[in-house]
């Protein structure tokens, strides 16, 4: 039961980093600057891949719980 509540707990602080890190690629100010452009669109990838990771493990600790329900 103890693993059962920490799949959960780390799923669902997976689930809100997930969802702060789109955010925060949401909102990166592109400058009309050429030279700057590409180092911003740069950051929010590298943001967008951090918050595809956390979905990741969440999705990971989703299927865990599913699988124990079967089982």
């Amino acid at each position: 039961m103890t693993l059962d509540l920490g799949v959960a707990t780390i799923g669902m602080l997976a689930s809100v980093a997930a969802a702060c890190l789109w955010f925060w690629a949401s909102v990166v100010v592109v400058p009309d600057n050429i030279h700057t452009i590409v180092h911003e669109l740069q950051r929010i990838s590298r943001i967008n891949a951090l918050a595809a990771f956390a979905t990741l493990i969440a999705a990971l600790c989703v299927a865990y719980g599913f699988w124990r329900q079967l089982g």
